[in-house]
This record gives structure tokens, C-alpha cells and sequence, in this order.
């Protein structure tokens, strides 16, 4: 098994998630890739990917929010 490669910083790790549709199944294959490198393989049916990507932007949507409250810009 590959050592998993962890960022010094999590702000410095770019992340991006890739799905694509199994043949066949009602499932869906994500890849999720940081900085360059596919760190996660998991395969999901299609209510699990909704609620993956809906937690995500949820996510995302709270970062914006604080970042919006933080005087120094961070």
C-alpha cells in the first residue's frame, strides 16, 4: 500500500474531485486528487455521491463564510 502523502498545510493542498459512472451499476466511481496526486478511490452508489458532494459544498460554503468575517483576509 502506498504511503499517503499529507500536506505540511491543508490551505496548501488543491483538491479536485473526479466521478465517473460505472458500466452497468448504479454506482459511481470518485476519484479525489490533492495537489497533483489521487489520494482517495471510492466507489459509491448515486445517493451516496449527492450526499458527498452536497456535504462538500456545505463545506466549502462555511470556509467562504468565515473567510468573509476575517479581518486579515486569510
Amino acid at each position: 500500500m502506498a504511503e499517503p502523502i499529507i500536506p505540511s498545510y491543508l490551505t496548501d493542498t488543491e483538491a479536485t474531485v473526479h466521478t465517473v459512472p460505472l458500466p452497468g451499476e448504479d454506482k459511481v466511481l470518485v476519484l479525489i486528487e490533492a495537489n497533483a496526486h489521487v489520494s482517495h478511490v471510492i466507489s459509491l452508489d448515486t445517493g451516496g455521491v449527492r450526499q458527498l458532494i452536497v456535504g462538500l459544498l456545505d463545506a466549502l460554503d462555511v470556509v467562504a463564510l468565515s473567510a468573509e468575517d476575517d479581518p486579515s483576509g486569510r
